[in-house]
């Protein structure tokens, strides 16, 4: 096979798709069937979202089984069904309108039905195999390429597997990392964590709350964990403990207990699920070496806080996929590869940085609360100022689109820089920029599509205006190269507004390559420039 991607989660779906829908063979290993018995991940970016416009299963996400009328708010509680203390208002799926930023805004689709989406789209591709109750054993690297050893878990038979790249999805505890004896860097582990799953069908009925799709829970001990409505049409909820304390052990006896603090009033749950698992702040101290690449959680770990874990590993997959096919193809250059290291790490420790903060701000939310559910003047006041800091403060994970589209390739070797100055970088505010390495910005065409429609599967340079420079010498360098190009015209005066040059060269993955009002003297250079060479 061209690439070995070990694992079948989200990730390794992903990358099996881009590659896919470029042409390249690959082959998915997965030590279980793909089903998914309780999400870890709830909330797909809008980010992803375009991601899954391209890869043709958008309208799937939004057709998944959450209702479309449930409201998506956040609500700060002291328990389900007593004191609101403050409130974040998100539209329900079907009153969602698009923002000025994309076609799509965050969506939730728990992983439950968001990896089989990805499942039936790598199925009904060919070139993708998926090996489903397959391990991998070991791997090593042999002259241009890896050869893994295979164990077929129904036979116990072993196979030895040839690639010329191997892509490591396996997760926080990545074997294939181990491997290769790349370390860890960042904050390590932040908490233990508990998840436990329950149903119970009239839950908002029986406490009287109003509804919302996330309760964060604060009490005298301060913000200790969360409600999640995980299926709303079926009444099956989540909830979490931030942190379980070191010698505390997630028995029968604890989950009545942890309900009774989350929940005014008796109600009837049915437990199913749980997880025990370490909420962690890392980062790999380095995404590749040699033919072998690190993908999702086996190159960064981040705190949930903020819903971004899975959503930067779908960009690790769309960043490294068309470079993955420049190179099997023949035109990627020889040093395109390595800018998936230059590129993806610092974005991934971008939204460390985040996600850690994010955490910080929860668990700090302490103090005297101990007048929290009085009914008294200062139970009123109390609750009156902590609400607003909560929105204010605490409700920052819940603002993030800078975080979700502001990520640059500041310093990536294969764009080009124009001398302009970084717009401010912050989580919660997203400005746009065709500034070199940025993602290209959304905008409405007159046909009513959105502009990130016209990239994906190869190049494309935008001329923006009827006055743009002649192309024809950028156009004749890419031929002579093999880089595969297409010219898009647009006469939107807005395009050129934002966008800022007459002329912008958009990746693959819908990043600004380079950007100018004029083609280079040495088009050729340029060309090879971004294709790495």
């Amino acid at each position: 096979t061209s690439v070995l991607i070990a694992g079948g989660g989200p990730i390794g779906l992903a990358l099996a798709i881009d590659l896919g829908m470029r042409g390249v063979p690959c082959t998915l290993v997965e030590q279980g069937d793909g089903s998914v018995p309780f999400p870890k991940m709830n909330q797909v970016s809008a980010r992803t979202m375009e991601f899954c416009r391209r890869w043709g299963v958008a309208d799937a996400v939004m057709r998944c089984p959450f209702p479309d009328d449930f409201p998506l708010d956040v609500a700060f509680v002291t328990r389900l069904g007593a004191y609101e203390l403050g409130r974040i208002e998100r539209p329900a799926r079907g009153k969602q309108k698009p923002g000025p930023f994309s076609p799509f805004n965050m969506q939730v689709c728990p992983q439950t039905w968001f990896d089989p989406i990805l499942l039936a789209r790598a199925r009904s591709l060919p070139g993708i195999r998926l090996l489903h109750w397959h391990r991998m054993e070991s791997f090593v690297e042999e002259g241009t390429g890896v050869v893994a050893e295979i164990t077929d878990l129904a036979t116990g038979e072993r196979h030895p597997f040839r690639a010329r790249y191997l892509a490591a999805c396996d997760g926080a505890a990545s074997t294939i990392r181990k491997t290769l004896g790349i370390g860890l860097s960042g904050y390590g582990a932040l908490s233990r964590s508990l998840h436990a799953f329950f149903h119970a069908p009239d839950l908002i009925a029986q406490t009287g709350a109003r509804t919302a799709n996330f309760y964060q829970l604060v009490d005298q001990g301060g913000l200790w964990g969360s409600l999640r409505a995980i299926d709303p049409a079926n009444g099956y909820w989540r909830l979490m403990l931030d942190e379980l304390e070191a010698d505390q052990v997630p028995d029968a006896a604890l989950f009545p207990r942890l309900l009774a603090r989350a929940v005014r009033g008796p109600v009837a749950v049915a437990w199913r699920e749980h997880s025990l698992w370490t909420r962690r702040a890392a980062i790999a101290e380095r995404y590749s070496q040699g033919n072998v690449f690190l993908l999702g959680d086996a190159a960064h770990q981040v705190s949930p806080t903020g819903g971004m874990g899975m959503n930067i590993g779908i960009a690790d997959a769309a960043d490294l996929g068309w470079k993955l096919a420049a190179v099997l193809q023949g035109w990627g250059g020889t040093r395109l590869l390595a800018s998936y290291d230059e590129e993806r790490r610092p974005a991934g420790q971008r939204g460390m940085e985040a996600t850690t903060k994010y955490f910080e701000n929860a668990s700090g939310v302490r103090g005297d609360l101990q007048a929290i559910e009085e009914e008294s003047d200062a139970g009123n006041a109390l609750r009156s100022t902590l609400g607003r800091n909560l929105v204010e403060v605490t409700g920052r994970e819940f603002r993030t689109t800078g975080l979700q589209f502001g990520y640059r390739y500041e310093h990536s070797s294969i764009c080009v820089a124009d001398g302009t100055a970084a717009p401010q970088d912050d989580a919660e505010i997203y400005i746009p920029t065709a500034r070199p390495g940025s993602r290209a910005p959304h905008l409405v065409l007159q046909d009513g599509h959105s502009i990130l429609d016209k990239f994906g599967d190869e190049f494309v340079l935008l001329r923006l205006g009827a006055d743009a420079a002649d192309t024809s010498a950028l156009e004749s360098a890419a031929l002579n190269r093999g880089l595969p190009l297409r010219c898009v015209t647009l006469s939107e005066p807005e395009a050129k507004r934002i966008y800022e040059s007459c002329l912008v060269l958009v990746r693959p993955d819908g990043h600004v390559a380079w950007r100018g009002d004029s083609i280079p003297f040495d088009a050729m250079a340029l060309v090879d420039r971004v294709r790495g060479a």
